[in-house]
C-alpha cells in the first residue's frame, strides 16, 4: 500500500460555466498575507473560488467584461431576465481557480430556443481560462462587473506587483 506522501495529483484543466443573471451578485473577498510575496485574494462567487495572486488578473477580467458593453454586445440581452439557476450550498466549493497571471479572454454570443419560456433566450459567454462567464441580462452583467472591480481594488491594495514579488523571492533564495 502506497503512502499518501507518494500520491501524485495530476494537473487537470476543465471548463466551468458560471451563469449570471439579475442584479443580486455578490463576491466574497478574503485576503491572506497582505503585501508579502505569498499574498493572495480569495474571491468566492457561489461554488467558484478564485485565488488571485497578481493584481493584473482582475484588471484584465474587468476590462474584458466591460468591453461587452463598449462593443454593444449587451444590447442583445434583456435588462432583467428571470433565471433560477440551481445554486450550490453556501460554502461548498466545487471549483478553485488559481489566477497567477491574466487569462486570454474570448467573447462568444449565444442563444437557443427555450420551450419553458416559449421564446429564444440570448446570452453572452466570456471564456477566460478555465472559467466561462455566461451573462443572461444587462443587470447581472453590470452587477458582476462592479463586484469583480471591487475584487480588483482589493488586489491592488494587498498584492505586490509581479516584478516586486520576483525581487523579494530572488533575495530570499
Amino acid at each position: 500500500m502506497a503512502s499518501q506522501d507518494n500520491w501524485i495529483h495530476p494537473s487537470v484543466t476543465t471548463r466551468t460555466t458560471i451563469m449570471i443573471a439579475g442584479a443580486d451578485q455578490h463576491i466574497r473577498l478574503d485576503v491572506t498575507n497582505a503585501l508579502t510575496a505569498s499574498a493572495a485574494v480569495f474571491a468566492t462567487f457561489g461554488a467558484i473560488r478564485m485565488v488571485i495572486t497578481d493584481p493584473a488578473v482582475p484588471r484584465a477580467l474587468v476590462g474584458s467584461l466591460r468591453s461587452l458593453q463598449d462593443k454593444g454586445l449587451t444590447l442583445t440581452l434583456p435588462e432583467k431576465f428571470v433565471l433560477s439557476p440551481e445554486r450550490f450550498i453556501e460554502d461548498e466549493y466545487l471549483v478553485t481557480v488559481n489566477w497567477g497571471r491574466a487569462p486570454m479572454c474570448r467573447t462568444v454570443p449565444g442563444g437557443a430556443y427555450d420551450p419553458r419560456y416559449r421564446r429564444h433566450v440570448h446570452w453572452i459567454d466570456v471564456e477566460a481560462g478555465p472559467l466561462t462567464f455566461r451573462f443572461f441580462d444587462r443587470a447581472g452583467h453590470k452587477a458582476f462587473v462592479a463586484e469583480l472591480a471591487r475584487a480588483g481594488q482589493a488586489a491592488r491594495s494587498t498584492l505586490l506587483p509581479a516584478h516586486e514579488k520576483a525581487q523579494i523571492i530572488g533575495t530570499n533564495t
